[in-house]
């Protein structure tokens, strides 16, 4: 069997943090025994243990927080923890396993962080080995149960239980049943029937689908076998159909093979000759001779005319190359130009001021003549001479009246100087208008940058003293005041409530006994009916849903709810199979409607085809009617043609009459006719001969159209036949494909109202299924409910007079007496925070005074400064104005001068000189070109034409050729004319008759058979691509395959409803035998150890089992197991929990445990008992040691046997027996746990 061998820990709980401070335990066999006081860690060594084999925090820990030394003791921000665990497994072999944890302090929280954990197997010299393993490699849990030999619940639960969880089977039904599927290992199980469970019937479902899936694939093959046969039918018909035409072609071959050759090759040459030749032969070859010296002569003068073109186009680029540089200079110049009589027309309007001021009248245009300003410029001149001759003689005259005046007008002489002079200084000033104006800029931007300031200056004192004015409002001095002073009035009042129920209490002393056993039960009545509540508050919706309304149901909840449950059951089923129905009925309809839709699209597409190549034959005139009509039409073309072809002879036998009688007479009437009606006769006759090849060409090209014509009409009958069909028969496919479509809404709707009475029940069923497990626990509280209240009553009534004016317990006094202290320490401290708030506020409220006055002063500064704004910004644009001013007078005289030098009306006249001329040298030459062009193009044409001109001589020499060999042939024709003329015409011409009627049946019976196979041939193809679709194509491969899919679906669902029946009768026997074990053992030990006389034995009781059918009827449930400890008093069983005493609780939980150890822990030899003899009595104590003596003695031979135990009592370790050393755990002077080995005297 596996077992430890030595722990070593740091920084866990109360062990020291530092390498100093680790402690190490060695493990003994039989017994390992730690003694210590409490507090000192003798627990942690158990959780230590079951951390390092599980990685599992102790409960209570906050997930492992708790569990590492607290940082917080010594100011820390961080602690680790180490746990050295070494084992030894049931082959002998050595493992070691170190977990490293770490709890970190950030932002005044905690957090657990496992570092590392690492697995090193070690050797007989406790050395290393060659084999070391962290946790990025291996699941380090997982390994080390599996090198114990046990489960983690096992270990958990059984061996390494922690105190705080020793008395778990004594827990509630719930989570009593969640440790035992643990132990037993049925967990696993469950999902693996789970997982069975869920398989079967996603597998049933999908063999559902599988088997539509199989009916529709057999319906695709068993349409693509009839397609298949129809294509071999309509292939044996085409066959057939060939057969008869290539019978038709054999008994129209044409004879005709001699018929027309020289007159065909005639009449291509006259086709193509344009020019026909009048002369003769010799004269066409001399013509064809000098053809070519022409041709030679006519391309010489085509190419001296091209070199001349050639020249003339480069001497026409090259002044269209001119033209465009002149139009360049001639746009600058108007440009310049338009500038200068802008400047002008400036200086213009000066002069034409100065000269009203002068009162000079001004006759002439300025703008034309530059002569005219300067006689203008002459006249002010001469009139400023003139005003100042009399402004003289004035002088002169009144010399003495106006000295006055003339000392004014010195004055006036000196200004006009010093004006004269300011000319020069003008750019000076403008380059101090422009320092100016740069200082004046900077100013402003200070001025601007201080304003800016100043916005912000004033939103913070308005925050100020909207701050102030809120803190102002919120605090109010006089009412905070008024609840100070309320505050400690009721202090006061809290200090008198407390001593009364001091007193009170003090009272209650005497009878604390009797009231504290009716207050423990009125405690545990009041949980019970909480309980009660609990669920019944749960549940309240669902009762109405569950039960029925008429219904009042005070007791046995689970009974009734068991009821109910059944009924749904059943209904659900009844619903479910019908839907099924009804969806399989759907399935069935919905693939017809697929089927009748294809074939309904495939039809009208097939007719609208059909139609548009019958209106494109037909356009809207009728079949019949077209039919006859052009069989009227080829009927007559065909004996017109006869008649042509056999007229030529008959006509020519009726010249040959004509001409041999001396005494002509009509041939056919026998009448004597004058040798005047004769000629007549014979000129109209030979006129008709000649007329005659042109008319048959005619009448043949006229029946081979019309015969053409009545083949395609023929083509056409089994079209339209078809299209008659189809005509019929869609209207019936389209009105069944409406009734399946309303029968699929029908069975839809139904599914639909289905589904709704199938929700409700299911709903009900999954409801009544989840309260299942609280309606046993509300039976249960309601049960106790009543036993309690009868044991308050009994209770209350042994309490003496006067106690029942106190309807409080001391409990209950205690805990308001408490309240009252709380809350008077809460007063006293809310009214010390309440003074200080008061004296905070108030030194806020003048610093925000304090604030305001800074912010104001700040305020007042730099307003100032922004009061300067406007002025600056004045000052800065008059400056502007005055230095715009004197720039645009410079420049407007500058520019007036310097387009006077220009000349540019001069130059703008020679420049639009040369562009006329250019224009036309240009025209001229453009002239010369289009004649030269038009001459090449003539001489170009007469090439060509010389060309067809050649081929016309040729043609017509060809033609002179072939008309001396008509005449030749024109010869013997007579002759044998003359051979055939007895033969007998009437014969011949009806035997004719008759051979084209018989080539025009066999005709039509073929153009009948080429449009049948037409149409077989129509139908061939759109079967052949209808197999070739791939639904059809792979029908059969689909179709075998769907059915071996439902039959593996099949068998793999009866598969899995055996596996799973299987496997949980397995189960089921595992868990007896288990079970019958455990009891044995429980039964046992409580008889050996328990010393009362009240309970007989005590077991573990599941719940009644179903039957288990070994068969697939059961594959859709799974078997549940309820757990619960009962007792036996007088031969009566009864449920434990809740009826036995504590010492009994634990005594039962510790022999639970020790059973379960025994019969699963066969791997691992090592049971810890944390604290065994708590609330034992001294009796019971003794038999337990007694017991724990006799199972060491038992296992004293198994070498791996170890029993871990902690206590804290010093005489259980001695009623042990013979203890050669124990584990005692302390404290040392830094308040950390130590280890130490004590040996017994």
């Amino acid at each position: 069997m596996s077992t430890i061998e030595r722990l070593s820990i740091q920084g866990i709980r109360s062990f020291g943090a530092n390498a100093d401070d680790t402690q190490v335990i060695r493990f003994t066999s039989p017994i390992t025994l730690i003694l210590g006081e409490n507090g000192c860690g003798k627990t942690t060594i158990i959780e230590c243990i079951k951390y390092a084999l599980t990685g599992e925090c102790p409960p209570g820990s906050d997930r492992g927080k708790n569990f590492i030394h607290d940082p917080k003791i010594f100011s820390l921000n961080d602690a680790l923890g180490q746990i050295k665990l070494e084992v030894r497994n049931i082959q002998g072999k050595r493992l070691s396993v170190c977990r490293s944890m770490k709890v970190g302090i950030k932002r005044g929280k905690s957090s657990f962080e496992t570092l590392d954990a690492t697995l090193n197997y070690l050797d007989d010299g406790r050395t290393r080995g060659g084999d070391s393993i962290s946790t990025r490699c291996v699941n380090v849990d997982q390994a080390m149960t599996q090198f114990m030999g046990v489960s983690k619940a096992i270990i958990n639960n059984v061996l390494f239980c922690h105190q705080e969880d020793s008395n778990w089977p004594l827990d509630e039904p719930k989570k009593l049943k969640e440790k035992f599927d643990a132990i037993f290992g049925i967990t696993e199980y469950n999902k693996a029937l789970d997982r069975l469970i869920k398989m079967r019937k996603e597998k049933t479902a999908a063999l559902k689908i599988k088997e539509a899936d199989l009916r529709f694939a057999g319906h695709l093959k068993q349409e693509m076998e009839e397609k298949s046969l129809s294509l071999q039918c309509y292939r044996q018909k085409a066959l057939s159909i060939d057969d008869q035409c290539r019978k038709c072609d054999a008994e129209i071959k044409p004879v005709e093979e001699r018929k027309k050759n020289c007159e065909d090759q005639m009449e291509n040459l006259r086709r193509n000759i344009k020019n026909p030749f009048a002369g003769s032969l010799e004269e066409l070859d001399a013509d064809i001779s000098s053809f070519h010296q022409r041709m030679s002569e006519q391309q010489i003068e085509k190419e001296q005319a091209e070199h001349k073109l050639n020249a003339l186009n480069k001497q026409t680029n090259d002044l269209v190359k001119r033209r465009n540089d002149a139009d360049k200079r001639h746009v600058l110049l108007i440009e310049q130009s338009e500038k200068e009589k802008n400047c002008k027309i400036k200086r213009n309007e000066m002069i034409k001021g100065l000269c009203e001021k002068l009162k000079i009248t001004v006759t002439v245009n300025l703008m034309k003549e530059s002569r005219n300003l300067i006689e203008l410029l002459q006249d002010v001149h001469n009139e400023l001479e003139n005003q100042q001759s009399q402004i003289a003689k004035t002088i002169h005259q009144h010399d003495e009246e106006d000295k006055s005046r003339q000392t004014i007008i010195d004055q006036l002489r000196v200004e006009i100087t010093k004006l004269k002079e300011s000319v020069a200084t003008l750019k000076k000033q403008m380059q101090a208008y422009e320092r100016e104006l740069q200082q004046n800029e900077k100013k402003i931007l200070d001025v601007e940058k201080a304003a800016q300031q100043l916005k912000e200056i004033t939103e913070q004192l308005k925050e100020a003293e909207v701050a102030y004015e809120s803190a102002l409002a919120k605090f109010n001095q006089n009412k905070f005041k008024d609840k100070i002073q309320n505050d400690k009035d009721q202090i006061k009042e809290m200090e008198e409530q407390f001593r009364q129920l001091d007193e009170r209490l003090t009272f209650l002393n005497s009878i604390s006994k009797l009231t504290a056993e009716i207050s423990l039960k009125e405690k545990e009545m009041s949980k019970r009916e909480q309980e009660v509540r609990r669920v019944k508050s749960k549940h309240s919706d669902n009762f109405g849903k569950v039960f029925n309304r008429d219904e009042h149901i005070e007791a046995n909840f689970k009974r009734h709810l068991q009821t109910s449950y059944e009924k749904l059951k059943t209904q659900v089923k009844d619903y479910t199979n019908k839907m099924n129905e009804l969806k399989l009925k759907e399935q069935t309809f919905e693939m017809t409607r697929k089927s009748l839709k294809e074939e309904i699209q495939k039809g009208k597409k097939e007719l609208e085809d059909n139609k548009e190549v019958i209106y494109e034959k037909c356009h809207d005139t009728p079949y019949e009617e077209l039919l006859t009509k052009s069989k009227a039409l080829l009927n007559g073309y065909q004996l017109e043609l006869g008649a042509q072809r056999s007229a030529e002879a008959l006509y020519k036998k009726y010249l040959q009459q004509i001409e041999k009688e001396s005494k002509p007479y009509c041939p056919l009437c026998n009448k004597g006719m004058s040798s005047d009606e004769a000629s007549k006769l014979s000129s109209d006759l030979t006129d008709e001969i000649q007329h005659l090849p042109q008319n048959i060409q005619k009448s043949e090209m006229l029946l081979k159209t019309e015969q053409k014509k009545y083949e395609n009409l023929l083509h056409l009958k089994p079209i339209l036949e078809k299209v008659t069909l189809l005509e019929k028969d869609l209207p019936g496919k389209e009105k069944q494909l409406k009734d399946i479509q309303r029968q699929l809404t029908d069975l839809a709707n139904e599914c639909e109202n289905f589904q709704m009475l199938l929700a409700e029940p299911t709903f009900t069923m999954d409801l009544a299924s989840s309260m299942m497990g609280d309606m046993s626990l509300l039976d249960e509280a309601l049960k106790d409910v009543i036993r309690l209240k009868a044991e308050i009553n009994s209770l209350k009534a042994k309490l003496p007079e006067g106690s029942e004016q106190e309807n409080q317990s001391i409990d209950d006094l205690q805990n308001e007496k408490t309240t009252v202290l709380d809350k008077l320490r809460e007063m006293r401290k809310q009214l010390d925070l309440n003074e200080k708030h008061y004296e905070r506020q108030m030194e806020s409220l003048n610093k925000f005074i304090e604030t305001k006055n800074n912010l104001a002063s700040k305020k007042i500064k730099l307003q100032e400064g922004v009061q300067s704004l406007p002025s600056l910004e004045a000052r800065q644009k008059e400056i502007h104005e005055l230095s715009k001013t004197t720039a645009s007078e410079i420049e407007e005289n500058q520019n007036v001068k310097e387009y006077e030098k220009l000349n540019l009306q001069q130059e703008l006249e020679t420049v639009d000189k040369d562009l006329s001329n250019f224009g036309q040298q240009i025209q001229q030459h453009t002239g010369r070109i289009n004649q030269i062009v038009e001459k090449l193009d003539k001489i170009k044409v007469e090439l060509v034409a010389q060309e067809t001109l050649e081929r016309d001589l040729k043609d017509n020499r060809e033609l002179i050729l072939l008309g001396d060999k008509c005449k030749n042939f024109a010869n013997d024709y007579k002759k044998l004319k003359e051979q055939l003329g007895r033969f007998d015409f009437g014969n011949m011409t009806k035997e004719k008759a008759e051979l084209n009627e018989q080539r025009e049946r066999v005709t039509i019976r073929k153009g009948e058979l080429q449009g049948q196979r037409g149409e077989v041939n129509h139908q061939i193809k759109n079967l052949e691509r209808e197999l070739n679709e791939p639904k059809f194509r792979d029908s059969l491969l689909n179709y075998r395959r769907n059915y071996y899919e439902v039959a593996l679906s099949r068998n793999l669902c009866d598969d899995l409803g055996q596996h799973r029946v299987a496997l949980e009768w397995a189960l089921v026997q595992f868990h007896t035998e288990k079970m019958q074990e455990i009891n044995r053992l429980i039964r046992e030990y409580w008889r050996m150890i328990y010393r009362g006389n009240d309970i007989d034995y005590i077991q573990i009781q599941t719940a009644d089992d179903p039957e288990i059918k070994k068969d697939a009827s059961a594959a859709n449930r799974r078997r549940n197991y309820n757990y619960r400890v009962v007792q036996s008093k007088n031969s009566s069983v009864i449920e434990m929990r809740g009826r036995c005493s504590a010492g009994q609780r634990v005594l039962a939980s510790l022999i639970i445990r020790m059973a379960l150890a025994e019969t699963f822990s066969s791997n691992c030899g090592v049971l810890a008992l944390d604290e065994p003899t708590t609330n034992l009595d001294r009796s019971n104590i003794l038999s337990l040691c007694d017991a724990l003596n006799r199972v060491v003695e038992e296992r004293q031979a198994q070498s791996n046997f170890m029993l871990l135990i902690i206590t804290h009592d010093d005489q259980f370790v001695s009623t042990l027996g013979k203890i050669d050393c124990y584990n005692r755990v302390s404290r040392n002077d830094e308040c950390n746990s130590i280890i130490r080995r004590v040996q017994v005297a």
